[in-house]
């Protein structure tokens, strides 16, 4: 019997599909950010940029290894990757609140990457592949 993460195949090909773009996107950009990189300073705004799209980078090409190899710990390790990000622009728009360069522009950025990844949290946690096997009591002390 083969492993199954997900109920769906096509939710496992979408998620997929979806990190493998995640993986290209912070990858670029951490590349971008390490170009930018400075050690005069150690918490400046590009030094965790390069040091948050690193660590998006990596857990999502955990991501992408864990769903093609249909690991068990595939929804844990989408949850904690989905979870990072949301903190990575929940930081970024403290940020920008904090220095007033807040515009309105920002507001549909931000609340439409909030609503994607809280989207994909739902659909990883929804429709994951959940098998209960119910044991009878008089077969719990019997080898198979």
């Amino acid at each position: 019997m083969e492993k199954k993460v997900f109920k769906y195949k096509i939710i496992g090909v979408l998620l997929f599909l979806i990190e493998l773009f995640i993986f290209i996107l912070f990858t670029y950009g951490s590349y971008d950010s390490f170009i930018e990189f400075g050690s005069n300073e150690i918490f400046s705004r590009e030094n965790m940029t390069f040091v948050f799209a690193s660590v998006i980078a990596f857990t999502s090409l955990l991501c992408v290894i864990s769903i093609l190899l249909r690991f068990r710990k595939t929804i844990l390790i989408l949850n904690v990757h989905y979870s990072i990000i949301l903190f990575f622009f929940l930081f970024a728009l403290v940020e920008l609140i904090y220095e007033n360069d807040y515009f309105v522009d920002d507001n549909l950025k931000f609340i439409v990457v909030f609503l994607i990844i809280s989207t994909l949290l739902f659909i990883i946690n929804f429709f994951k592949y959940k098998k209960i096997d119910f044991l009878e009591i008089e077969d719990l002390g019997k080898l198979e």
